[in-house]
């Protein structure tokens, strides 16, 4: 404790700032691993119990009044994604439009959806890459000041003593440690989530195509018989 206290004061106003821009960096970057960590987690195990509801039903409304129901429960992407192509079914029927059509529409309804899901899976992760891009950048910027400030401090005394430059040299290392401490885990948590979350997306189009597709088919032959 003593010796970060040495350092902090023997740093210049610029490091200090540095310093305390990186913590705060530091500070979203985990915050928003913690928040899609649990909403990762929530929204998986919340599908997985909207797909054991229905299991083996075909019957589209029913399919929807469930649907509807996780959503509203919060955090089921599956479940909007199935809302999604069960009404625009319901839509395309009401206006009495042909199966090709209704087919088309639903699928195309279903592919939107997803989209939007994975975009919502997808919210803050950008500013974690930005973290993950900027903090080395702003270590550098510590580590050019520091130099600056020791390069000063010979050309003020005329000698190049440990003394002198150790401020100067300390500021630099230090902004540097910190700016890799805040970038690493940052890059390696935004490649992670976005892994996982290309793995939700394709479980999740896999499971409201066949869903959607399963309730569609049963409604078109029944009413056509």
């Amino acid at each position: 404790m003593e010796l970060l206290t040495q350092l902090w004061g023997s740093m210049a106003i610029t490091g200090k700032v540095v310093v305390l821009v990186l913590f705060a960096l530091s500070i979203y970057s985990y915050a928003v691993m913690v928040d899609r960590f649990l909403a990762l987690r929530t929204d998986r195990q919340r599908s997985g119990a909207f797909v054991e509801e229905i299991e083996g039903e075909s019957d589209a409304g029913h399919i929807l009044g469930a649907a509807r129901e996780a959503v509203a429960e919060g955090r089921c992407s599956l479940g909007s994604v199935v809302a999604a192509g069960l009404d625009e079914y319901g839509s395309l029927r009401a206006d009495d439009q042909p199966g090709a059509v209704v087919v088309e529409g639903v699928d195309e309804a279903v592919s939107r959806e997803l989209d939007v899901a994975v975009i919502n899976l997808r919210v803050r992760l950008s500013g974690m890459a930005t973290i993950s891009g900027v903090a080395p950048f702003l270590g550098l910027f510590g580590t050019v000041t520091g130099l600056i400030a020791a390069f000063r401090g010979i050309a003020e005394t005329g000698s190049g003593g440990l003394a002198t430059v150790s401020g100067g040299i300390s500021e630099a290392l230090v902004t540097t440690v910190i700016g890799l401490f805040v970038a690493i885990p940052a890059l390696w948590a935004y490649n992670f989530f976005m892994n996982r979350i290309d793995v939700i997306a394709v479980e999740l189009d896999n499971a409201a195509t066949r869903v959607v597709n399963r309730a569609v088919r049963h409604a078109l032959r029944a009413s056509a018989a």
